[in-house]
C-alpha cells in the first residue's frame, strides 16, 4: 500500500525537520518545498493528502498558495494547515484554512492531529462524492471532522454541530422501486437535504447507516442548528409525503453538539447513531438538540 503524501511547504530547516520527523512517524511520505514559487510548481503535478502551508515564504507567499489549492477542482479539499507566527495576519486571510497553528508549534499538537488523520487516511485517494446524491463520502466527512475537533482545542469556539436526516422505513422503498427509480428518489431526496442550507456547507450522505450529515461550524446560540434543522425537516417532509406509497416514510432530525471531549470521529459517528435510536424511539421531539451527556443519560 502506497504511503499518503504529506507537502511541507516551509522556508525554515528547522521547523521542517520537526514537521518531517511527525509526518514520517505517521507513515506519510514527506515532500519539501522552500520556496512559494517551487510549491506551486509542484502543486502542478502532486495531489498530497496534506499540505502544511507557512505564509512568509520567498517569492509567492503562502496566501497565494492557499489561494491557488482552493480554486483548482483537484486540489480544493485537501485539508491545508497554515503555520504562521503572526497571528493578526492570519486573522485576515481571504481564504480559510482546514486549520490554522501559531508558531512556534506546539508538536504534540501537530502529531495528535496528523495521528488522528491517520484512521481517515484513504478518503482523499478515493472518490470524495457519494455516486448517487453527490454529496460527500462519510471517510471524507470524517475527515472535516477531525480538522472540526482541532480546531475547537485551540480557539475561542468551543464546540461545533453535525445536523443529521435520518429517513424512517427507507429500506421497504427498494421493494416498491427498480434501480434507476431508486436512484432517483434518492438524489431528489438529498436535493431536499441541501436546499435549505448553504451551498458551502460540507455535506454527506451515507449509504450504509442511511445518514444525511452536514457540518455547523459557528453555533452563537442553540437555537441557531435547530432553526436550521426545522427548515430541513420540512423541505423533507413536504418531498416525502408526495413520494410515500403508503409506506409511512418519516425524516428524523437533530443536531450533535461536539466538544473538546471527543477524541475523534468514529466518537462522533457512533453518538448520532445512538441520537437516531432516541429519536426512533420517539424519546425527543423532532428535531432537538443532543450532546454527549444527554445521550448517556438516555442510553
Amino acid at each position: 500500500m502506497e504511503k499518503p503524501i504529506a507537502l511541507i511547504v516551509e522556508d525554515d530547516r528547522d521547523i521542517v525537520a520537526l514537521f518531517r520527523h511527525v509526518l514520517d512517524v505517521a507513515g506519510y511520505h514527506t515532500e519539501i518545498v522552500l520556496d512559494g514559487k517551487d510549491a506551486m510548481d509542484r502543486l502542478d503535478v502532486l495531489t498530497p493528502q496534506i499540505v502544511l502551508l507557512d505564509l512568509q515564504l520567498p517569492r509567492v507567499s503562502g496566501i497565494e498558495i492557499l489561494k491557488r489549492i482552493r480554486d483548482d477542482e483537484r486540489l480544493k479539499r485537501v485539508p491545508v494547515v497554515v503555520i504562521t507566527a503572526y497571528a493578526p495576519y492570519a486573522d485576515s486571510l481571504p481564504v480559510e484554512p482546514d486549520l490554522l497553528l501559531l508558531k512556534p508549534v506546539d508538536i504534540n499538537q501537530l502529531s495528535n492531529l496528523v495521528q488522528r488523520l491517520q484512521v481517515t487516511q484513504g478518503a482523499l485517494s478515493e472518490p470524495i462524492h457519494e455516486e448517487i446524491t453527490g454529496l460527500y463520502t462519510l471517510p471524507f466527512f470524517s475527515v472535516r471532522m477531525t480538522f472540526s475537533l482541532e480546531r475547537i482545542r485551540q480557539s475561542s469556539f468551543r464546540r461545533f454541530g453535525v445536523l443529521f436526516a435520518e429517513v424512517d422505513r427507507l429500506d421497504e422503498v427498494k421493494d416498491h422501486l427498480n434501480e434507476a427509480e431508486l436512484r432517483t428518489f434518492l438524489r431528489k431526496l438529498a436535493d431536499q437535504f441541501r436546499i435549505t442550507l448553504r451551498p458551502t456547507d460540507t455535506m454527506a450522505w451515507s449509504p450504509e447507516r442511511k445518514l444525511f450529515l452536514t457540518l455547523i461550524e459557528e453555533i452563537p446560540t442553540p437555537e441557531a442548528p435547530l432553526r436550521i434543522a426545522g427548515r430541513v425537516r420540512d423541505s423533507m417532509k413536504r418531498f416525502l409525503e408526495s413520494n410515500d406509497r403508503g409506506l409511512g416514510l418519516r425524516a428524523n432530525l437533530g443536531v450533535l453538539l461536539c466538544d473538546s471531549e471527543y477524541q475523534n470521529s468514529d466518537e462522533i459517528i457512533s453518538d448520532l447513531e445512538l441520537a437516531c435510536v432516541q429519536l426512533r424511539a420517539g424519546l425527543y421531539t423532532n428535531p432537538s438538540i443532543f450532546d454527549r451527556e444527554m445521550l448517556l443519560e438516555r442510553k
